[in-house]
């Protein structure tokens, strides 16, 4: 399988710690990081992805404002990971290698 994530989403898995969120989206979010370290790999893509998935039942679900627009935008820049792109594991170790966890 792949876990599909949006830009700004690789930032946030850096400083992730499980705590300050919901039960079912920390849950769900420890998930995406085991499937993470299991090596699947990463298709990055434009709004909602994988870690998004309880927050869409919301009446007005963050995922879907123009602030998590925006961060996709400032996190992927001129030069960042495009829409589409597809990082197999060993590429996403090199990443995770060049920004370890704080």
């Amino acid at each position: 399988m792949t876990v599909r994530l949006r830009a700004h989403h690789l930032l946030c898995l850096l400083t992730y710690v499980g705590k300050g969120y919901s039960p079912a989206f920390t849950a769900n979010y420890d998930k995406v990081v085991k499937r993470l370290g299991d090596g699947e790999a990463v298709l990055i893509v434009s709004g909602p992805d994988d870690i998004c998935t309880p927050m869409l039942v919301e009446p007005e679900p963050h995922c879907l404002g123009e602030g998590a627009a925006e961060r996709d935008g400032l996190a992927a820049g001129p030069s960042g990971p495009a829409t589409g792109s597809c990082w197999m594991p060993p590429a996403w170790r090199r990443c995770a290698r060049r920004f370890p966890p704080a």
